[in-house]
């Protein structure tokens, strides 16, 4: 977002969804809560949130970009998000792997929905909404290519049958998410458009009525298509879009409209270098000390109060060590963009 028009809020909002991928990701053991670890298949926990609140945040930023305007700006960045996501997990997993992971899932939802605004802005919203109408119609009632039903479980849907196509295995992360999630991506930039229209003040009543009505929409639909993260199925973007926008709301009145910006400046700080925050986690707490570094101060920690407190203080340290990192950069006037 250009500086002339900036709201803090909005990094504040990003960094506290860093703050929770670094909570999810990087647990010292299995005790944490389990509102830190994704829900095995339908269900909604707070690990299972901070993503798509994070993708929500990448649409707010959009219409006060003038990228949008240039293709091949927006074609570099996918690529770069892309190629960053794929060489993170190969420094994870090996050569062997494929797909580009958490970045990749960025670039892919990102250039969705910048192809959703090259539309007439008339027809955005209701495009939008036909395609969550349509992903509903085809889980619910088009049987699965090679099986002659439908389902929706661990095993079978059509999420798997699409990933199965590529040559990819089945994940959060996998293409099959990249369209519903574009629409995740499309509720934020509807929010910063009335944020840029309205200005903090005058958009926080629009953005809660919008919350709730998502919200009940994504109850309402829910009996029909539970909210599942690992499918991204349209309950899950319109529940998860609804709490987006509340955790922008709540952020922008008090760090925008109240003033109260120095308590949220670590988030904002991590924030304001979002991609390096995630790269360093995912380099240095997940590939170079995951499994001998971690396990050692797991234990250590374990003896010295609990398995379940080590887990926690083991997630608040990758956040202190990553958050002093993005902390230098801020100092120096370093915003790494992609």
């Amino acid at each position: 977002m250009a500086d002339r028009v900036r709201l803090h809020g909005v990094d504040v909002a990003r960094g506290l969804a860093v703050v929770g991928m670094l909570f999810v990701d990087n647990r010292g053991n299995g005790e944490i809560g389990t509102q830190f670890v994704h829900a095995p298949w339908h269900g909604l926990r707070v690990a299972d949130v901070v993503f798509p609140v994070f993708l929500l945040v990448v649409g707010v930023s959009m219409p006060f970009s003038r990228r949008g305007d240039r293709p091949r700006a927006v074609l570099t960045r996918v690529l770069k998000l892309a190629l960053l996501g794929w060489l993170i997990v190969v420094a994870k997993y090996g050569f062997d792997s494929v797909g580009a992971g958490v970045l990749g899932h960025i670039a892919g939802a990102y250039l969705l929905c910048w192809l959703l605004l090259r539309l007439p802005r008339r027809a955005q919203v209701p495009t939008a909404a036909g395609v969550l109408a349509v992903l509903t119609v085809v889980a619910v009632l088009v049987p699965v290519p090679g099986t002659g039903r439908t389902a929706v479980d661990p095993d079978l849907s059509w999420a798997h049958w699409f990933d199965d196509l590529l040559g990819l295995d089945f994940s959060a992360e996998a293409p099959h998410s990249y369209l519903p999630s574009a629409v995740t991506v499309f509720i934020g930039v509807l929010a910063g458009r009335v944020l840029l229209e309205w200005g903090a003040r005058g958009a926080l009543p629009r953005m809660l009525a919008a919350a709730g009505v998502l919200l009940a929409l994504g109850l309402v639909l829910a009996p029909l298509l539970p909210v599942n993260k690992r499918l991204w199925t349209p309950s899950f973007v319109l529940v998860t879009g609804g709490i987006g926008l509340l955790v922008l709301a709540a952020a922008i009145w008090l760090v925008d409209v109240r003033g109260v910006r120095r308590p949220f400046r670590p988030a904002e700080v991590l924030g304001l270098n979002a991609i390096v925050a995630f790269a360093l986690s995912e380099l240095l707490f997940r590939a170079v000390l995951r499994y001998r570094f971690q396990p050692a101060v797991d234990g250590w920690l374990t003896d010295l109060t609990s398995a379940t407190t080590s887990a926690y203080l083991y997630a608040a340290f990758s956040v202190v060590v990553v958050w002093a990192v993005c902390q230098v950069l801020a100092r120096r006037g370093i915003v790494v963009r992609i």
